[in-house]
């Protein structure tokens, strides 16, 4: 009959399961964005904030016309929630457009010569 060996190796010991990296805000806005690329957002992706909150890191990142949150659990490195929000629109402070100006001022003219015509006939 054989009798089968077992040989030890002398050195480190390991674990079953490896130890998962330490996160940072940079390694979770690249976890963020990655996962953002692949479910559809492929341009145009601007981290803007990462915050660290008991477990949970969120990061916001800025899109064309979407603003994202992502939600990544510190101890698994797992995307627990996200959410996509369209952007709220940033007005000015006079936010006139060039045609409604143009329409305005072509009224004024029109009635500035309506009048002045009328007074003139009336000889006012």
């Amino acid at each position: 009959m054989s009798t089968a060996l077992q040989r030890r190796t002398p050195g480190a010991l390991t674990t079953a399961t490896p130890q998962p990296k330490e996160l940072n805000a940079e390694t979770v806005t690249a976890i963020a964005t990655g996962f953002l690329k692949r479910i559809g957002h492929k341009g145009g992706l601007k981290p803007k904030r990462v915050s660290l909150e008991e477990e949970v890191y969120t990061v916001e990142v800025e899109m064309k016309k979407f603003t994202a949150l992502v939600r990544i659990n510190r101890e698994t490195h797992e995307i627990k929630e996200y959410e996509i929000q369209p952007k709220g629109e940033e007005t000015s402070y006079l936010s006139v457009s060039l045609k409604t100006v143009i329409i305005i001022l072509g009224i004024s003219v029109a009635v500035h010569f309506a009048l002045y015509f009328a007074f003139k006939i009336l000889g006012l």
